[in-house]
């Protein structure tokens, strides 16, 4: 590639990384899609940290960054990093000749022949991007300090094992504790809901294996104590009383799991899993909430640490009160 383009390029898509970590730490939440940015609620025009104006336009942003302005446009599926020859020529501003251009029509030029020659892809004949490169998307940007030890939101894996994995599992103990608590005060069922109540015991139970999994592979004590901040470290109590708990009947509960999400060949673990003998279904009711008072906890943990570290673009409560604030206003 054309070395002043491809120095162009750079120093562009460096910008965009600035600004969206910028608007990010600012409260605005990065979209998953170019729709979803077009639909946001944001202000078209305001202030992030520093007194740095934005403005909202169509499917991207122009951010009066301290180093210069940049203008961009959100991808499709939200990627960054896209560009094409307005946006390059007006990043460069008066500094398009040093990087070697004389004008649009010459980073144009540069960008078919770059595009011709298999260097670039031009997907939805609108934004360029780098040919053989993964894609970068906005709901990935990192906006914490060098020295946040915090995961951020996307990345953090213990939020990835609650809201995929214990959230599912917890709807499903809601649902078969509501037809549980329906029996016991009726003295019976509808066969739809004897029906029902099966599914959602066995689907609480499988994900719950799954979440025991997740913990143990996360060695969730060492995680919290650490790879994660001081404060964290008030959770090791109840991580610690979890362990415990789980290894009481962790391989009933695996081996439970495996025949909910794999075709079984018979119901003998369904016969271990409940021996009345054992009690194992009280075990799985008191794991559960303690599973859920750790994740509770960790959430809340997490949403001071945001609001404080000056990562509000991940606070939940920020945009809850963004939320409410605008529903009054309106």
């Amino acid at each position: 590639m054309n070395e002043n383009l491809y120095r162009l390029i750079a120093d562009f898509q460096d910008s965009v990384q600035v600004a969206l970590k910028l608007m990010h730490r600012s409260g605005i939440q990065m979209p998953s899609s170019s729709y979803g940015w077009i639909e946001s609620d944001i202000p078209s025009v305001g202030e992030l940290e520093g007194g740095i104006k934005y403005y909202k336009h169509g499917a991207g942003c122009r951010v009066e960054l301290d180093s210069g302005i940049v203008d961009f446009d959100f991808g499709e599926q939200g990627e960054i990093g896209g560009f094409n020859s307005w946006w390059l020529t007006s990043f460069a501003g008066k500094n398009l000749t040093a990087y070697g251009f004389r004008n649009y029509d010459d980073v144009k030029e540069h960008l078919k022949k770059a595009l011709n020659d298999g260097e670039l892809i031009f997907p939805d004949h609108d934004l360029y991007y780098f040919a053989n490169a993964p894609h970068t998307y906005a709901i990935e940007i990192d906006c914490r300090n060098p020295e946040d030890m915090l995961p951020s939101r996307n990345h953090d894996r213990v939020l990835t094992l609650q809201i995929h994995y214990f959230e599912t599992a917890d709807l499903m103990f809601k649902n078969y504790n509501k037809l549980n608590q329906k029996m016991k005060k009726n003295g019976h069922l509808s066969h739809r809901e004897q029906f029902d109540m099966g599914i959602y015991l066995s689907t609480w139970l499988g994900f719950l294996g799954v979440v025991c999994e997740g913990f143990r592979s996360l060695k969730m004590r060492l995680l919290v104590e650490n790879e994660r901040p001081e404060s964290f470290k008030e959770l090791l109590p109840i991580s610690d009383s979890i362990g415990k708990l789980m290894k009481e009947h962790s391989d009933s509960l695996r081996i439970f799991r495996n025949n909910v999400f794999h075709l079984r060949e018979n119901a003998d673990f369904i016969h271990h899993f409940f021996d009345k003998e054992v009690e194992r279904l009280s075990w799985a009711f008191e794991l559960h909430m303690a599973l859920s008072d750790f994740f509770s906890q960790y959430r809340v943990f997490c949403e001071v640490h945001y609001v404080i570290n000056g990562r509000k673009g991940e606070s939940n409560l920020i945009k809850e009160k963004l939320s409410r604030s605008k529903k009054i206003k309106y």
